[in-house]
């Protein structure tokens, strides 16, 4: 079950980083790139982030983002995880969902840790698998979120809410990452 989940994230990832025709190339935030069959843990442990970058002629003109999944324990089964990618304005953040939603919606996310919540106007992303948060919400996750254990998510569209939690631990690490990739673009 853990491997579907993950498989099915992998997979709705590559087709929210940019090109969703051209295999992803995965690999732990700080270690050398895996094949998309390589088994994965699942765990909220430090460096438990997935750098993702689309394979394409070169990696100049590559898609780039980090990956967690939803915990599947203490999470809506229609949650897949957060995505942090490169953006045309920086580093974005995409709440990834299982169940596509229509191009015109406009959630509402409530993103929460300990003693702090926000709620924000998602932005749905062509393919609909993928809900673009605005941009304070990702400074709060590349800022003062980016310590803490784990994220409350809360999508709420009309009568349908998904909930889930998504660790936060390595996040540090996986961003520099991340932000050494966005600045070669």
């Amino acid at each position: 079950m853990i491997r579907r989940v993950l498989w099915l994230f992998l997979t709705l990832a590559a087709g929210l980083s940019g090109n969703p025709g051209i295999a992803p190339r995965i690999a732990l935030a700080d270690d050398a790139g895996r094949s998309k069959a390589a088994p994965l843990d699942a765990g909220g442990a430090a460096g438990s982030w997935r750098f993702f970058r689309s394979a394409t002629a070169t990696a100049a003109t590559g898609a780039a983002a980090i990956l967690h999944t939803a915990d599947i324990e203490r999470s809506d089964p229609r949650l897949a995880g957060l995505m942090l990618r490169c953006g045309m304005q920086g580093v974005e953040a995409v709440v990834v969902v299982v169940e596509p939603f229509p191009p015109r919606a406009r959630p509402q996310i409530t993103l929460r840790t300990p003693g702090r919540e926000s709620r924000f106007v998602g932005t749905i992303i062509p393919t609909g698998a993928g809900i673009r948060l605005p941009g304070d919400a990702t400074r709060l996750l590349t800022g003062h979120w980016r310590t803490a254990r784990e994220i409350e998510i809360n999508v709420a569209d009309g009568g349908a809410a998904i909930d889930g939690v998504v660790a936060l631990s390595g996040l540090p690490r996986a961003l520099q990452s991340l932000d050494a990739e966005c600045a070669q673009k």
